[in-house]
């Protein structure tokens, strides 16, 4: 036992107190982030999400290599998050950075081999 202040603490509230601290910590940094996305992950992912992603600007076509510099990942791949993190990484870019570009984006993904779908802004 620890003595503060003529009170007697153990090691055990300590680190209780320590472990709440560092989860109201934790807490407070994720609310004051700035981040309106929240995604919950309370088990290993487990999403198998195979893409495509195409962007035409102004009607001209961009290459794999240009839409990866876009936005920050490859033209088509295997995606292991959600497929909704992969939208809003497209909408988010395209409602900061591209505004009035005209830019429509189409994105086509398998999860977790179920069928195709597509899911495109304009």
């Amino acid at each position: 036992m620890l003595k503060i202040r003529g009170t007697r603490l153990s090691v055990t509230v300590l680190i209780g107190l320590t472990i709440l601290l560092v989860e109201l910590g934790a807490v407070a940094f994720v609310h004051i982030s700035g981040s309106d996305e929240r995604y919950l992950a309370w088990a290993p992912n487990d999403y198998a999400v195979v893409y495509s992603i195409s962007t035409s600007v102004h009607g001209h076509a961009l290459t794999p290599e240009q839409v990866a510099d876009r936005y920050g990942v490859a033209a088509h791949g295997l995606w292991e998050y959600s497929p909704q993190q992969l939208i809003d990484i497209l909408n988010g870019y395209e409602n900061s950075y591209a505004a009035g570009q005209g830019a429509v984006v189409t994105l086509r993904y398998s999860l977790d081999g179920h069928p195709t779908q597509t899911w495109r802004r304009t």
